[in-house]
C-alpha cells in the first residue's frame, strides 16, 4: 500500500495586532505593564478570540535613543488602533512624538483615500498633563465618554486607589470595544512595506513645531528650554572631516552616536520628564539682530554646546552672545571618548571654549559650566543634577508660577466626538 503525501500547509501569519499601547518608558512601567494585559484580556472576551492569542503590542525593551525593533515597526505599520497613554513625559518624549506622527500618517493616507476620518488613534490619559500638543489636540476623540475621575485623575490614578476600581473598569471596558470596532467594523487598512519610512527620519509630532529654525515656536512658559548651540551637518564639514554626528539642522545633533542615536535635544527633552518637567528646544539664534529666542517664556534655560563650535566664527559669536545676556542656567558640554577626531583635538576644543565661559567658570559654580560628559549616561546624571539645582533656586528666589489641571481653565485640550 503506497502512502499518500499530503502537502505541508504554509505556517500561519500571525494576525495584525488589535492595538498598539504607546508610552513614555519608565512612566510607571509596573502600571502600564498590567494596564496592558487588562486591556488585552477585555480585547479578547469582546472580539471572541483565544486566551491564547495576542491582540496587542507593548514594545518593552525600547530605551531613549536605541533603534526600533522590526515588530515594533510592523506592529505600528499593521495595527488597527493606537493607544497613546497621555502624561507629562510622554508629551516630551521624542520617539513617542515619532510613534504617534507614523500612524497619524497613516490615519491620514485613509481619510484621503476613502474619504472618511479614522478613529484609529486614541490619546489616553495615563497622568494629565498641564499642556497638550497641539497633535494630540486636534484629534476628535470623545472623552466624555468616562467618568469625570478619569478625565481629571487618569488612568494611573483609577489604578492606585480602590475607591476608584469601577471608573477604571468602566474605562478599560470603552477602550475595549472601541478597539474591537475598529477592527470590525471600519478597518485601518496596514501600511505597506514599500511605503514605510526609517523610524530615525521620522519627525516628532510633539515637537514639529521647534524643528524650523527659520521660524521657530512663539514663546511657551515651558519649565525648561534647552538651546543648542551645534552646526548642521554642512556646516560641520567646514572643522572637522567626520560629520556623522550632524544632521540637516541643528536640532539633530547626536554627540554620542553610534552608540546613542537620539538627538540631544530629544534625549534632554527626556531626562527634562523625568524630573517631571515639561520642556522645548531651539537652535541658538545665528543672526546678530534676530529677535530674542524661543527659551524667553521658560524659567530654566540650559545651553548645550558643541565643542566644535569654538572653531566656527559664528556659532562662537552666537554663544558669546546668548553669555552677554546671562540668560542659561547652565552651559553643559558632551564629550565623545569614541569620537577619535575630537579626542585628538579636545585640548583646542576646550580651551576655545574655556576662553567663550571665562565668567562662567570663574563664579566656580559646579552648575554654572560642566564638560567632559563622557557617555549619554553621564549626560543624564549630571542633567537631571543640573535640573534640580536650577528649580530649587527658582522656587527660591521667585514665586512659583500657578500650576492648572487638565480639565480645568481656558488651556483645557478640546477632544471633541465625531
Amino acid at each position: 500500500m503506497s502512502s499518500i503525501s499530503l502537502p505541508i500547509p504554509p505556517p500561519r501569519r500571525p494576525a495584525p495586532p488589535y492595538f498598539f499601547l504607546s508610552y513614555a518608558r519608565s512612566d510607571d512601567d509596573p502600571y502600564v505593564e498590567q494596564f496592558f494585559k487588562e486591556l488585552s484580556g477585555e480585547v479578547r472576551v469582546r472580539a471572541g478570540v483565544s486566551s491564547s492569542e495576542t491582540v496587542g503590542f507593548l514594545d518593552r525593551n525600547l530605551e531613549m535613543g536605541t533603534i526600533w525593533s522590526k515588530e515594533l515597526v510592523d506592529a505600528l505599520a499593521m495595527c488597527t488602533t493606537f493607544i497613546g497613554l497621555c502624561s507629562p513625559r510622554y508629551v516630551v518624549s521624542e520617539p513617542c512624538g515619532q510613534e504617534w506622527h507614523l500612524f497619524a500618517q497613516r490615519c491620514e493616507h485613509f481619510a484621503q483615500q476613502s474619504g472618511r476620518r479614522s478613529t484609529a488613534l486614541v490619546p489616553a490619559l495615563w497622568l494629565p498633563p498641564r499642556n497638550m500638543p497641539e497633535a494630540v489636540q486636534r484629534v476628535q476623540y470623545d472623552q466624555e465618554r468616562f467618568s469625570e475621575a478619569y478625565r481629571r485623575d487618569g488612568l494611573r490614578q483609577l489604578m492606585r486607589l480602590a475607591r476608584y476600581h469601577d471608573e477604571y473598569l468602566e474605562a478599560i471596558s470603552v477602550l475595549a470595544q472601541h478597539i474591537v470596532d475598529n477592527a470590525e467594523v471600519d478597518r485601518l487598512p496596514p501600511l505597506p512595506p514599500t511605503e514605510r519610512i526609517e523610524f530615525a527620519s521620522a519627525p516628532s509630532a510633539f515637537h514639529a513645531e521647534t524643528a524650523d529654525e527659520t521660524a521657530p515656536a512663539p514663546p511657551k512658559p515651558d519649565d525648561v528650554h534647552f538651546i543648542i548651540a551645534a552646526p548642521n551637518r554642512h556646516e560641520a564639514r567646514a572643522v572637522r572631516g567626520d560629520v556623522s554626528y550632524y544632521g540637516e539642522q541643528s536640532l539633530d545633533w547626536m554627540p554620542y552616536a553610534p552608540t546613542h542615536t537620539m538627538s540631544l535635544a530629544g534625549y534632554a527633552r527626556d531626562v527634562a520628564a523625568k524630573r517631571g518637567l515639561t520642556a522645548g528646544a531651539s537652535a541658538i539664534p545665528l543672526n546678530p539682530a534676530a529677535a530674542e529666542s524661543p527659551d524667553s517664556g521658560a524659567r530654566i534655560v540650559v545651553l548645550l554646546v558643541d565643542a566644535w563650535t569654538s572653531q566656527l566664527d559664528a556659532y562662537r559669536q552666537a554663544v558669546e552672545r546668548h553669555e552677554d545676556r546671562r540668560r542659561a542656567a547652565a552651559a553643559l558640554v558632551p564629550r565623545n571618548t569614541e569620537d577619535a577626531e575630537t579626542e585628538h583635538h579636545w585640548r583646542l576644543l576646550s580651551d576655545g571654549l574655556r576662553s567663550v565661559f571665562l565668567d562662567r567658570i570663574a563664579t566656580r559654580d559646579a552648575l554654572a559650566y560642566r564638560q567632559d560628559i563622557i557617555s549619554h549616561r553621564a549626560f543624564d546624571e549630571d542633567l537631571q543634577i543640573v535640573l534640580e539645582t536650577a528649580r530649587n533656586r527658582v522656587f527660591a528666589t521667585s514665586r512659583a508660577l500657578p500650576s492648572t489641571p487638565y480639565g480645568t481653565g481656558t488651556n483645557r485640550p478640546i477632544l471633541e466626538g465625531p
